[in-house]
């Protein structure tokens, strides 16, 4: 059950949305968002509906896998809400995080304190209100030992985008044994083990083969007095719009109903591209123009946005993720195709985050939409120079909207709301 505050949060989320009926096109949005500028920030125009219909794509394929969203990769006001009231549980970072998600009535049971190195401060509050948590590595275990001692927690073991398992995770062959060993020395409760494959992986068999690696860990814990109840698969869901959880679901049931048949195993993910990444669509204007030359020729153009890598694009810049770019005007009114680079709009000569692509030429004042853009973007801006955040702009359709309204009415019955999803 909720909290006596859970009542607002459809109000909340109502009050900070546009509700706009189910035939309104993402296209019919943005041409309301460019016609209503010129805007000095750049507008993240978020569509509730892709949370819902992500979240409800996951239940049909993989039922059996709870969804605790990654809130990292978007903390937006309208995602973290939707999520509260659809029942799904939170992956959390930091004490600040935890804090969020108990303030809007979400249930311990239903938060994961996944941070492999965890402040003293942040155990203790994991303490006081029973939040699971994981370990890594002997010092986490000793530390853990002493501010949790009665704690319910996991640990953690190792063709992905983003590689996490060079700064966390164990070796699951020759640090797990000795990790397990140390932890029954110190009379700590492990109840599973996760595995991250890391963000963005493509490799959607790769999961299958760490659930086979995990049935010989459970079966070594089962060997000095555990009996692993909780099995957290992780993340690393491409949250593409044209991507389905569909591709990783037929190796992810394969793999549970192979090596973990046994039902009353809690197993659960922590999706946070795949909920929240195509849900954000990006809007940007082009605020100043110059040509790139050799001598007197015009080798390229180069555009300054309104955007650039201490808003939206810090993946772009240093995660390799090409954004998914679209010139929102007719080509009949633009230029010539030339080599292009983009700009941010800082005075750092580094917020370039685009270049060498073709486009035809443009003019100040035109807009330009990228695709795709809600993990790992908003979280990432800062106000370096004092540009403003991206400004976000949460829509939500008529049919969704009544889906969260009977959802509400459930009062957080989890069965009762995967049933009607």
């Amino acid at each position: 059950m909720y909290d006596e505050n859970s009542g607002n949060i459809l109000r909340n989320l109502k009050g900070r949305s546009q509700c706009i009926t189910d035939e309104t096109t993402l296209h019919s949005i943005i041409d309301r968002v460019v016609d209503s500028g010129p805007h000095d920030e750049p507008i993240h125009v978020l569509e509730i509906d892709s949370v819902v219909i992500k979240y409800t794509e996951w239940l049909q394929h993989m039922p059996r896998v709870k969804q605790y969203y990654a809130i990292k990769s978007n903390d937006t006001d309208a995602i973290v809400e939707t999520v509260v009231l659809l029942g799904g549980g939170f992956d959390c970072a930091s004490q600040p995080e935890l804090e969020r998600v108990l303030k809007l009535g979400v249930p311990p049971e239903r938060i994961i304190y996944a941070q492999p190195s965890k402040s003293v401060a942040s155990l203790k509050l994991a303490r006081e209100r029973r939040i699971r948590t994981v370990f890594d590595n002997e010092f986490e275990l000793e530390k853990i030992a002493k501010h949790y001692p009665e704690a319910e927690f996991r640990y953690d073991s190792t063709n992905s985008k983003i590689n996490l398992g060079t700064k966390f995770g164990c070796d699951p062959h020759e640090e797990a044994q000795e990790l397990l060993k140390k932890a029954r020395d110190l009379g700590m409760n492990v109840v599973g083990w996760c595995f991250n494959v890391g963000s963005m992986s493509f490799d959607a068999e790769v999961f299958y083969g760490a659930i086979r690696t995990g049935r010989s860990i459970s079966d070594y814990a089962a060997t000095i007095g555990y009996q692993f109840r909780v099995l957290d698969i992780g993340g690393g869901f491409v949250g593409d719009k044209n991507d389905s959880i569909a591709r990783y679901a037929d190796y992810i049931n394969k793999a549970l109903e192979e090596f973990y048949p046994d039902d009353s195993l809690e197993v659960f993910a922590e999706p946070g591209r795949y909920l929240c990444a195509a849900s954000v669509t990006n809007v940007t204007a082009i605020q100043g123009k110059r040509y790139l030359r050799t001598g007197n020729t015009v080798n390229g153009v180069g555009y300054f946005l309104n955007d650039g890598m201490y808003g939206t694009f810090y993946s772009a810049k240093y995660r390799g993720i090409e954004p998914k770019l679209v010139v929102w005007k007719a080509l009949k009114d633009c230029g010539t195709i030339r080599e292009t680079k983009l700009y941010g709009p800082t005075c750092d000569g580094n917020d370039v985050f685009m270049s060498g692509i073709q486009l035809p030429e443009l003019n100040i004042g035109d807009t330009l939409v990228f695709e795709t853009e809600g993990a790992y973007s908003r979280v990432h801006s800062c106000r370096f120079n004092g540009f403003h955040l991206p400004k976000v702009l949460p829509y939500v359709r008529d049919s969704i909207l009544e889906i969260l309204r009977k959802i509400e009415s459930l009062n957080g019955d989890i069965m009762s709301i995967n049933a009607m999803l």
